[in-house]
């Protein structure tokens, strides 16, 4: 049998994934997390389906675990050949196995065919899905080999009818169970729980041997305890007919007595009373009017505590008629105080709009100043002009000096010619300033004309803000005064800036003279609840005839109790008179006085009943002691009874599984020498097996190696065979994978399954995986080989 071609539709994290496979070797070499587990795994699942319940390590069962990560159809197919016809098994999976499907297709035909079930795997291979994962597929880090039933039947060829080998290891684990319930050795053991049992039994029912001989002795005194008894019985009776006829003179005589202290009790209880009602000169207070009062009086108290606690100390009350000084006028109400704030805004507004207007002024006043700067330029030109006169009246006047000097006359020609050229140069910038002057005469007019203009306009504005200046300020001094004026009321002087912090202090101040006035108030009225409180006790005082004094609580407690003590009186007063009359109706004093004598007092005959009374007491404590003991004693006895038979049904039982037993220590010694005789059978070519695997992968040939009938290696280590569980994984590893292979070789002797190996080297050093790497080109020249890995170092060649 081989894989022709596998196409997963989602598959855990693999998706739309095609792939071909060849005879031999097919390496799939890719990165870790790529999903080559997840690969073998869909191999597994397409020809066995998942397994329906969670395996050992697993975090979830494979249906959840290998449910596609990114959604779609859940499975896939897979092309295969078998017994030279091709196969393409379809699955589908959801999310239980119920809503699985399963489809076989012929290729020859691409029709659907019914040649295996959704159970192909086990028909295909003959091994359950377990098996096979022991077997023809190695799982990473999972190469423990181990025997199974399945793999027994297939090694034996009993794969047409495999019951009895595939039930073996159940019918011999319910055999040992079965025995450890009964073990005669084991704790829990049901034959060594009842052998325990026995024992105990017996010892119980040897004890029983005293208690019936127990039994007879106190029948024999029992018998005679109720014969002292009848005997004492009679003397009593006797004593009783002499006790009648001297308890009937000692009655007349205790009645007589007891009618004296009826008489003398009624004496007593009268002068007591007389004494109670001068406590009380004009009333006796019911006790309802008590109850009223001791809640005024704890009113009081409250009234009291209340007066205390809110009343004002020493410096409250300073602050308090500070305040109502202060106050004196009337408290300022809290609209007046948002006037006054509104005013305080309406001034800081003031402020800002008087430093808008002086800014103005000065932008005014930049403007005027500029307008000066033209009258300057006027006044320039005009300089020019009388310098240049100037220089001509100069030049005249130098050559007027020359001529008129006769010192300089030597000079003046020189002087001559200097004052020629300044006149010239005089007329010349006349000349000139004069032409110049005409043409900028008229845009000098003009200039001047539209200064004055604009000095006219701006001298409005600047009018108009000053007028309005004049305006703010009266506004802010008017402001100032009111503000200052309401201040002053409350003796508040300061500057109108810090106005706005004696506002915020005169609102604390008010709400201090409100919190005082108000306990003020309270103080008042708690005191006059006080005094009326008071008052009303006094006067309850006053019409009982009694004087409280200081302490009222204390008077009134006293009153009440005296008054309870007067009722108490009262009520033994009567009820002795009530007495006496009872007394006299039911025993008339004529009736008092009898001739009957007896010989003996009655205290005689009572002392001598009682002795009487004491040693029937006596007895009869001792029947009832004997009593209770028969009792216990035949409790025993039945309890022996119900011993013996309970001694005899665990012996019966005893017997039974004791028998039962020994049937099935034989039955488990003939199913394992069966079971070994069986295994004997093909032990010989799966020893052979894995000597060729293991001289491949180690290169060992000493034969330090065992393999059992159960499939378990043991390896000879410091001269003694050893389980394989105390090497290391990698040796573990290695000889699991000899094993399988040997186990597949022994099943499979005709057609070869393919081999599915998921990085089975992991754990093997460099020198054992070469050699793994050569182990898997020769089985490839058997077997299709599936191999997973993702270090070339553990790549065979293909």
């Amino acid at each position: 049998m081989k894989l022709i071609a596998c196409h997963i539709d989602n598959f855990g994290k693999l998706s739309q994934l095609d792939l071909e496979f060849g005879q031999g070797l097919n390496v799939i070499h890719e990165a870790n997390a790529w999903g080559k587990s997840t690969l073998a795994a869909f191999l597994r699942v397409m020809f066995y389906g998942f397994d329906s319940k969670r395996e050992s390590g697993a975090f979830d069962k494979e249906r959840v675990v290998y449910r596609p990560w990114q959604g779609g159809v859940y499975g896939g197919e897979v092309d295969f050949e078998h017994c030279g016809k091709r196969y393409r098994v379809s699955r589908t999976f959801g999310k239980t196995e119920k809503t699985d499907e399963f489809h076989l297709y012929d290729l020859n035909t691409n029709l659907e065919c019914h040649d295996f079930s959704s159970d192909i795997g086990s028909e295909l291979f003959g091994l359950d899905s377990s098996s096979f994962k022991r077997s023809a597929f190695i799982a990473q880090n999972d190469c423990e080999c181990g025997s199974t039933d399945a793999i027994n039947a297939k090694l034996g060829n009993l794969a047409e009818n495999t019951n009895d080998i595939n039930n073996f290891e159940s019918a011999l684990k319910r055999i040992h169970d079965r025995m450890n319930k009964l073990s005669p050795d084991r704790a829990t053991g049901s034959i060594k729980k009842r052998t325990n049992t026995i024992t105990l039994l017996t010892e119980e029912l040897r004890s029983f041997e005293a208690a019936e001989k127990s039994a007879g002795e106190l029948a024999e005194k029992l018998s005679e305890k109720q014969g002292q008894r009848k005997e004492l019985m009679e003397i009593r009776s006797q004593y009783a007919s002499a006790l009648q006829l001297a308890s009937e003179e000692s009655r007349r005589e205790s009645l007589r007595a007891n009618y004296d202290g009826i008489l003398r009790e009624v004496e007593d209880r009268k002068k007591a009373l007389e004494q109670y009602q001068m406590l009380f000169p004009k009333r006796v207070p019911e006790e309802s009017e008590f109850q009223e009062k001791n809640q005024e009086v704890q009113m009081l108290g409250v009234l009291k505590t209340t007066l205390y606690n809110i009343g004002l100390t020493d410096t409250e009350k300073a602050q308090y008629e500070k305040l109502k000084d202060m106050f004196s006028q009337g408290v300022p109400e809290a609209e007046t105080l948002d006037e006054i704030d509104d005013k305080l805004d309406k001034l800081a507004r003031y402020k800002d709009e008087r430093a808008q207007l002086e800014t103005k002024m000065s932008y005014f006043e930049a403007m005027a100043m500029k307008q000066e700067e033209v009258r300057t330029v006027v006044s320039r030109h005009m300089g020019a002009l009388v310098m240049g006169i100037l220089c001509v009246l100069a030049g005249i006047a130098g050559g007027v000096a020359f001529l008129l000097a006769p010192a300089l006359a030597q000079y003046w020609m020189i002087g001559l010619i200097l004052g020629i050229g300044v006149t010239l140069v005089g007329a010349a910038l006349l000349i000139a300033r004069t032409m110049r002057m005409r043409k900028e005469e008229k845009a000098l007019q003009l200039a001047i004309a539209k200064s004055e203009e604009e000095k006219r306009k701006l001298k409005e504005p600047v009018d108009e803000i000053q007028s309005l200046l004049s305006q703010v300020g009266t506004q802010m001094e008017q402001l100032r005064r009111e503000v200052s004026a309401f201040l002053e009321q409350y003796r508040l002087y300061c500057d109108v800036d810090e106005a706005r912090a004696r506002i915020y202090e005169l609102r604390s101040q008010i709400h201090e003279y409100d919190r005082l006035q108000n306990r003020m108030e309270k103080s008042d009225a708690a005191r006059e609840d006080c005094d009326r409180t008071r008052q009303s006790l006094m006067a309850f005082g006053q019409d009982t005839g009694i004087d409280f004094g200081e302490d009222i609580a204390l008077s009134i407690s006293h009153m009440q109790t005296r008054a309870a003590e007067y009722r108490l009186a009262k009520s033994a007063y009567e009820a002795a008179l009530d007495k006496k009359k009872s007394f006299e109706e039911e025993h008339p004093v004529e009736e008092l006085t009898s001739t009957d004598k007896c010989p003996y007092s009655l205290d005689e005959l009572n002392a001598m009943i009682r002795d009487v009374d004491q040693r029937i007491e006596d007895v009869r404590e001792s029947i009832e002691q004997y009593n209770h003991q028969m009792e216990d004693l035949q409790e025993q006895l039945d309890l022996r009874d119900e011993k013996e038979q309970q001694l005899a049904i665990c012996r019966n039982e005893q017997e039974q599984e004791g028998h039962q037993y020994e049937i099935l220590t034989l039955t488990q010694n003939y199913l394992q020498s069966a079971k070994e005789q069986f295994s004997a059978r093909y032990l010989g070519p799966i020893e052979q097996g894995f000597q060729k695997y293991y001289e491949m992968l180690t290169g060992d040939t000493s034969g330090d190696w065992m393999v059992n009938a159960n499939i378990a290696v043991q390896v000879k280590e410091q001269g003694e065979l050893r389980e394989t569980k105390w090497l290391s994984a990698g040796y573990q590893d290695l000889l699991g994978i000899c094993m399988r292979l040997a186990l597949v070789d022994a099943m499979y002797p005709q057609e070869k399954p393919f081999l599915v190996l998921d990085d089975p080297y992991v754990n093997l050093d460099e020198e054992k995986v070469q050699c793994g790497n050569r182990l898997l080109t020769q089985i490839s020249q058997e077997y299709q080989v599936i191999y997973f890995t993702c270090h070339k170092s553990r790549m065979a060649e293909s």
